[in-house]
């Protein structure tokens, strides 16, 4: 995801379930909706399998009716078709368990009812239609229906929605079935062949316009938008075929069974929902502004989605990753130059988060998700990724991301299994290089200045933040008369004092012409 659109947005506690030594395999959602109210009735079908013992009961994630009558109040739970007894408490539903077949698998079927408090967000877009919208990320999806809340638990997804025919109903997966009811509504069907995260899981009902892009591998690619907004929202998001393209030749193919693009009433700038993005509608203007945002969310697709971090702390390599490959798409696209342009902004905004609190990459501090979505995730972890591109070589660290990918497609992935296939593609001891960027807070502050002593002259680079990082750093070095050398110099303590014998004498220099390194200038003397 991309921004924030709200300011105000409240947090609600961290799954408990994910502890549980249990898998789901598949969640089968059926949800009636109408225009009369907000409240849903459905029916949730999640298939199980126990990675141990039979416990005594098992919990999901689900948010339970409150005070105001916001929340889902469960009617019934049934294990394999036989009623079982159950609670909710605390915003989990706890099942007490029947007896197990021998293969450990069972399916639990739970009927619910209530009005969403968030997650699934009903209201009006902007020119006062009515539209539903999931809106999972962080975990929230809780909020709509039960299930184990948590990044590392991936499973296949099928949504049955009855709805208002005058509705186009779009999701994750394959479009299954459009059935027209005798009672005038329609039930459309979604399937997902391959396992997600709950916070990519999700539906949308709204008045749309559709544009089918071509694309040269048969993939359904299709944008959506209000029909209010159908020229500037076409011309917007045509653009979503050039990053699509790029990933694809240089990733591996796209990962599901289709792509749309839809202009929607999320709290976010964008939302990376698999093979089913989000975009505010305000970011639709008709002034071919969303290149940026849609490359993000397709990049996603690869890794959030299809590869998804082990846990929150690991966020890094879902929106750093997206972050970098946009930088990428913007290489390949304009040029080096454009996309040093924006490393440039991307460095000022990991320069000006740590002046207002100093976390590490690698972020076991942050206890909150939401917060979570700061520059140290997305810009840093980006600008890590850039200086191991330029640290290994564009070869070592394609073949890296390639083989990355493949080990970890519709699984979960932790910083540790990222290094450790990086190391194998170089010969390079990448071991320091991790520790300091994912686990050391900060970045190296600079001073540099020239020197004149004995009749010589050096250029002196001082770090003064207070944890020493190690790092190759290129100076161009100019003479009066114009004349320019350029120098890799190695830089592993707080001082470093570099002779210049240039065959010139030095009247300026440069650090990092290039833009290769996550560093901040030292303003003292």
């Amino acid at each position: 995801m991309k921004i924030f659109i709200l300011t105000l947005i409240p947090f609600f506690g961290l799954s408990q379930s994910h502890l549980q030594k249990l898998d789901v395999i598949d969640y089968t959602i059926a949800i009636e909706v109408k225009d009369s109210d907000n409240n849903i009735n459905a029916s949730s079908s999640i298939l199980i399998k126990f990675d141990q013992d039979q416990p005594n009961q098992v919990s999901f994630d689900l948010v339970q009716l409150n005070e105001l009558g916001l929340g889902m109040q469960v009617s019934g739970v049934y294990q394999d078709n036989d009623a079982v007894q159950f609670k909710q408490k605390n915003d989990e539903l706890i099942i007490q368990m029947n007896t197990l077949p021998s293969n450990k698998q069972c399916t639990f079927k739970i009927d619910y009812s209530g009005t969403p408090i968030d997650g699934l967000v009903i209201g009006k877009n902007k020119f006062g239609n009515r539209t539903f919208f999931g809106d999972n990320w962080p975990n929230r999806a809780h909020h709509w229906f039960p299930c184990v809340d948590h990044p590392s638990e991936k499973a296949t997804i099928s949504f049955h929605i009855t709805h208002p025919d005058h509705y186009t109903c779009i999701s994750n997966g394959a479009l299954e079935a459009v059935t027209r009811l005798k009672s005038g509504s329609t039930l459309t069907s979604y399937k997902s062949m391959h396992p997600l995260p709950t916070k990519v899981m999700v539906f949308g009902l709204a008045k749309l316009e559709s544009d089918t892009l071509v694309h040269l591998n048969n993939l359904k690619h299709v944008n959506f938008v209000y029909p209010e907004n159908k020229t500037e929202g076409f011309k917007d998001m045509a653009v979503a075929k050039d990053p699509l393209l790029f990933f694809e030749s240089n990733i591996a193919p796209y990962p599901y069974e289709k792509l749309f693009n839809v202009q929607s009433t999320t709290r976010y700038g964008g939302m990376e929902n698999a093979g089913c993005i989000f975009y505010d509608e305000n970011a639709v203007t008709g002034n071919e502004k969303m290149e940026n945002l849609i490359a993000h969310e397709i990049a996603h697709q690869w890794f959030g989605n299809s590869v998804s971090e082990a846990d929150w702390s690991h966020l890094w390599l879902s929106e750093g990753f997206a972050t970098y490959f946009t930088n990428l798409h913007i290489e390949h696209k304009y040029g080096r130059d454009k996309m040093n342009e924006q490393l440039v902004k991307d460095r000022n905004r990991v320069i000006g988060f740590r002046k207002m609190i100093e976390l590490p990459l690698k972020d076991t501090l942050t206890q909150e998700p939401l917060k979570m979505l700061n520059p140290n995730a997305y810009q840093k972890g980006a600008w890590i990724l850039h200086m191991l591109r330029n640290r290994i070589g564009d070869q070592a660290f394609w073949q890296g991301i390639q083989q990355y990918y493949q080990a970890f497609k519709y699984s979960n992935a932790t910083s540790s299994d990222f290094q450790a296939i990086m190391q194998k593609n170089t010969k390079i001891d990448l071991n320091i290089f991790f520790e300091q960027w994912l686990c050391q807070k900060g970045h190296p502050i600079l001073r540099s200045k020239l020197i004149n002593k004995n009749g010589k002259q050096y250029l002196s680079i001082a770090q003064i933040q207070d944890s020493l990082f190690s790092f190759p750093i290129e100076v161009q070095l100019n003479s009066e008369k114009k004349e320019t050398k350029r120098t890799l110099v190695m830089i592993s303590d707080y001082e470093h004092l570099i002779e210049l014998d240039f065959g010139f004498k030095v009247a300026s220099f440069i650090l990092d012409p290039e833009i290769n390194l996550l560093f901040e200038k030292s303003k003292s003397l």
